[in-house]
């Protein structure tokens, strides 16, 4: 049985590994999504950064304060996926726990372009993509059910270079070999 400080940690990593997945494929269909449009890709990263640097911001071209309209999601995004992974526990992956991360993220849209976003900066309710934003959310959802793979992944255990590499344990090329001297010295009669 693993301790609860450990186990903690391991989930903890496996949101922030779900959480960034989903925040980079979120960010990826917004800039896919305006060039699909036949748009500059930056305008709903510059359009977050309004929120820090005011109407100057919104531009089609890529500035300095565009990072700050990519980095404030991802920041967000994988906290986010920490606390969902933290608060699923030791789920098993199903159909149930994609349809919950899904509705989550959709949720999370809501949340945060819909009430906080909205109340921080009035240019987000008027210029969003809302479509674009609410299918990037989805996907953020449907990432972060990719938790409980990263958190077995993270499990310690007894692995070495051999599993790690792809051999099975029964065909370790040192399997033959004694692991210490002591060993060595026990095999003579």
């Amino acid at each position: 049985m693993e301790p609860s400080g450990r186990r903690d940690l391991r989930l903890t990593l496996a949101g922030l590994q779900a959480g960034c997945l989903g925040s980079l494929l979120m960010i990826g269909w917004w800039l896919l999504g305006e060039l699909i449009q036949r748009r500059s890709p930056w305008i709903v990263p510059n359009l977050l950064a309004t929120t820090f640097y005011g109407e100057r911001a919104y531009r089609t071209a890529f500035a300095a304060s565009t990072w700050s309209g990519l980095a404030g999601p991802l920041v967000v995004y994988c906290i986010v996926g920490v606390v969902f992974a933290l608060a699923g526990r030791e789920r098993k992956a199903g159909w149930l726990l994609v349809a919950i991360s899904g509705a989550a993220g959709l949720a999370l849209d809501w949340l945060v372009f819909g009430v906080i976003l909205k109340r921080l900066n009035p240019f987000i309710q008027i210029y969003s993509p809302d479509r674009l934003i609410a299918v990037s959310h989805l996907l953020y959802g449907l990432a972060l059910s990719s938790y409980p793979a990263f958190a077995r992944d993270l499990v310690p255990g007894d692995r070495s270079v051999h599993v790690m590499a792809g051999f099975p344990e029964s065909e370790h090329p040192e399997s033959d070999h004694p692991e210490s001297d002591q060993q060595v010295g026990r095999g003579i009669p």
